[in-house]
């Protein structure tokens, strides 16, 4: 019997490629469409930080505090104000006077430090001082908010005017926060506000007119 010679498998050698771009061509394309697209959204993370930045520029509150007794009418008041020279508005937190280094709660007491437990009943009556009682304070941009007022009549000259020269005795101080919970404390009348992790109220210390 004779054995039939073996098959061998029919090998095809391969097809070229017709048409169309090279296979380097299309990777340096598909290459540079993602370093494109990483580009792009590196682009658009940027300016949303730049963007964040320029509404908490806008929104940036900036506050003073001061003693006055003459206002701009010629009157005399003597008024503890804070006034907000920012463009955002303010949110006040903290608020502490002294008088002669020692802290007080009121504008009862801030008499009292100031012009003694035998005159400071009399003066505190004849001065019907106007307060505001809030605990703290929301502030719009280039607003103000009296603390407390009194005005100089004939009837309270001589107390208003004891008080006036007792006023170089008294200080204050502040804490306040931006609407983007940025805060900054002011230790002192002449001291710039300074940045702060948070505003902590010290309770047995706050004024509350």
């Amino acid at each position: 019997m004779r054995n039939s010679p073996l098959e061998h498998p029919e090998v095809h050698p391969p097809h070229a490629r017709h048409g169309g771009l090279p296979r380097w061509l299309e990777m340096l394309i598909a290459v540079t469409a993602l370093i494109t697209s990483i580009c792009s959204i590196v682009i658009a993370v940027h300016h949303g930080k730049i963007m964040e930045k320029l509404v908490q520029a806008n929104s940036l509150p900036y506050m003073q505090g001061g003693f006055s007794d003459v206002q701009p009418g010629g009157e005399r008041i003597m008024s503890l104000d804070l006034l907000n020279r920012g463009v955002g508005p303010a949110h006040e937190q903290s608020l502490r006077v002294k008088v002669d280094g020692e802290y007080v709660n009121s504008v009862s007491e801030l008499i009292l430090a100031s012009l003694g437990p035998e005159v400071a009943p009399a003066a505190e009556a004849a001065l019907a001082p106007m307060k505001n009682g809030l605990r703290t304070r929301f502030i719009p941009g280039g607003e103000q908010q009296l603390i407390f007022r009194m005005f100089r009549k004939d009837e309270n000259a001589q107390y208003w005017d004891l008080l006036e020269k007792a006023q170089e005795k008294w200080e204050f101080e502040f804490c306040y926060c931006s609407v983007f919970d940025e805060c900054w404390e002011v230790l002192g009348k002449w001291e710039e506000p300074k940045p702060v992790q948070a505003c902590v109220r010290d309770e047995p210390h706050e004024f509350m007119p």
